[in-house]
């Protein structure tokens, strides 16, 4: 079976398909074969290396890919509700060598959800990681609610254009922050108002209830301005400084005022998922899939996340 696989830390050209032989699952787990998967940031930033010092993360040789969508080939021992041909999603957890952009991954049964019908593999693949972020940032974390005014910053991107749908949904105010380019995309997806980042004017406006930094392009000291008495600014932490730097903003929130920040951490799993199935079921939530690529543009693709200029989702179909 194909595989993509680094076998050292590096840029994406570094990425290599490799022939393996099929596994089998163990009782537990089932062997599923991969339609499509979901890239992310985190993917580039894993194969770049960027947590290479933190223990729990295997080195490589490591596979490429968390998100995933695909049909049960093969199940382990013990009882389960699982079947073959059993349509399933899900993603995959980080610190393992397994990548979703393989022919088949074994995956254990708490790290996948029955796939309803009417949603296809890669519109699927697409949800987990980003669309989860989204959600559960503005609703869990930041506590989003009718009414209220929020930010969002990197609107066009994968976190974000999910984002503009959820806050749509909840009733909110929304000023989307994006490239010129993106600006009638985000609009469509139902932003109030659409910002061109690169305005040399450039002023969102101020009072926000909210605001998500779906793209860590911002920080809380140079956003609190814009933020209501009781604002909440909230970021992806999408790298160590991003982290560093809100926590940091969390301290000084509460010690000079009662703003909040928060740096986000994502609760991967089915109970988020199903949300968000409801959410797509119900017409709310829709993947924008950028582009559909094969497992030997995977490379290119990763590379032109590093520019950070995306719009929506990239997904990889296996079959």
């Amino acid at each position: 079976m194909r595989s993509l696989r680094y076998h050292r830390y590096g840029s994406p050209e570094v990425l290599r398909i490799d022939e393996l032989p099929e596994p089998s699952p163990p009782a537990g787990h089932a062997k599923v074969r991969i339609a499509a998967a979901g890239l992310n940031p985190i993917d580039w930033k894993l194969l770049a290396g960027h947590v290479r010092l933190i223990p729990l993360f295997r080195p490589p040789p490591r596979g490429v890919a968390f998100d995933f969508a695909g049909e049960i080939a093969s199940i382990g021992g013990g009882a389960t509700q699982r079947h073959l041909g059993e349509r399933v999603m899900g993603s995959l957890l980080p610190f393992g060598r397994d990548g979703a952009c393989s022919d088949y991954v074994i995956i254990p049964y708490d790290r996948m959800l029955p796939l309803p019908s009417e949603i296809d593999f890669v519109h699927a693949a697409a949800l987990p990681i980003a669309a989860g972020t989204a959600l559960q940032a503005l609703t869990d974390a930041a506590g989003l609610a009718a009414g209220q005014r929020v930010l969002i910053i990197g609107a066009a991107g994968g976190v974000g254009h999910f984002a503009v749908q959820i806050a749509k949904h909840l009733g909110a105010y929304i000023v989307a922050l994006c490239s010129a380019a993106n600006v009638d995309f985000v609009r469509g997806l139902g932003a109030d108002e659409a910002v061109d980042y690169a305005r040399k004017d450039l002023t969102p406006g101020e009072g926000f209830d909210v605001i998500f930094d779906a793209a860590s392009a911002s920080s809380f000291a140079a956003s609190r301005r814009m933020l209501s008495a009781y604002g909440c600014y909230i970021s992806t932490s999408g790298d160590l400084t991003a982290a560093l730097t809100t926590s940091a903003g969390a301290v000084i929130a509460r010690l000079t005022s009662r703003q909040r920040a928060i740096a986000f951490t994502l609760r991967n799993g089915p109970p988020l998922w199903r949300r968000l199935l409801d959410l797509v079921a119900k017409g709310v939530l829709r993947a924008h899939v950028e582009r559909t690529i094969g497992i030997e543009e995977v490379a290119d693709a990763l590379q032109a996340m590093l520019t950070g200029h995306a719009r929506g989702k990239i997904v990889v179909r296996l079959a």
